[in-house]
């Protein structure tokens, strides 16, 4: 018989019937060698890929580029001077007439400068490409500083004694006596040498200038006053332009005067009555 509330007890082995948990299956270095055999393979394709891919782009962009640079589209077409003042853009542009059909992407600055090195006024340039097929090239021309005898006539010189045009009344511009050949003259470039220091508002007023020697600059203002300057060499031009200017302004009116700054901090003023 049965008690009340006698709990029953299990069947025999019952206890056991609950299913054991399995232990984790051992990793056999087979598997090992095909996982690591797989990843090398995967790696190697993605090389591959990725070779492909760096070798079709940079073909591509070769052909691209190809195709850019040697395209007509691209060939330049037309030449347009701009900065020109006593030159003829025309002539210029017709001397570069060789660079038309030329691709822009090739453009040459040294043989633009082998067709314009007939135009000794032409200090400096500068080619710039104006796509699609456009070239400008911008002149600087070669500016007067002062005024040369030169086989009977009076022409107007850069600082380098490169000729530019006939001087006319109006060229209010320094003269230089000298002789012989300005470019190859070292009292010329000693002259000129002082007229590059002088300021501006000073430069305006000199009417003729020689060089004796390099240290020796002798200049003669404008007027019928008959003033003269003794400069010197090219140092020190701040300083002797305001101890000309102070002497000046001391002896203004003064006829036959020369003002001595070559020693600007001992000037001397001389007059040619004493």
């Amino acid at each position: 018989m049965e008690r009340p509330n006698q709990k029953k007890k299990p069947a025999k082995g019952a206890m056991y019937s609950t299913p054991l948990a399995r232990a984790p299956r051992r990793v056999m270095a087979r598997d090992l060698e095909n996982s690591v055999f797989s990843r090398m393979i995967s790696a190697r394709r993605a090389r591959r890929i990725a070779a492909s891919l760096t070798v079709g782009s940079i073909f591509i962009l070769g052909i691209l580029t190809a195709v850019a640079t040697f395209s007509p589209l691209l060939a330049i077409q037309q030449i347009t001077v701009v900065g020109t003042q006593r030159l003829n853009p025309d002539e210029i542009s017709k001397a570069l007439s060789g660079q038309i059909g030329k691709p822009l992407p090739l453009l040459n600055q040294d043989e633009i400068a082998k067709s314009l090195a007939g135009f000794t006024l032409i200090e400096s340039f500068a080619a710039t490409a104006v796509p699609p097929n456009g070239l400008q090239v911008s002149v600087s021309e070669r500016q007067a500083l002062c005024i040369v005898e030169y086989q009977g006539a009076l022409w107007l010189h850069d600082p380098a004694g490169v000729r530019i045009a006939v001087a006319e009344p109006t060229d209010l511009l320094p003269r230089i006596l000298i002789t012989g050949e300005p470019s190859s003259s070292q009292p010329f470039k000693d002259s000129v040498d002082v007229l590059l220091a002088l300021p501006v508002e000073l430069l305006a007023e000199v009417e003729i200038i020689q060089a004796n020697t390099r240290d020796d600059v002798q200049m003669s203002l404008r007027g019928s006053l008959g003033q003269r300057i003794s400069w010197g060499d090219s140092s020190e031009a701040v300083l002797k332009s305001k101890v000309l200017q102070a002497l000046m302004a001391n002896n203004q009116g003064v006829t036959g005067v020369t003002f001595d700054v070559s020693s600007p901090n001992a000037p001397v003023v001389r007059f040619d009555n004493f």
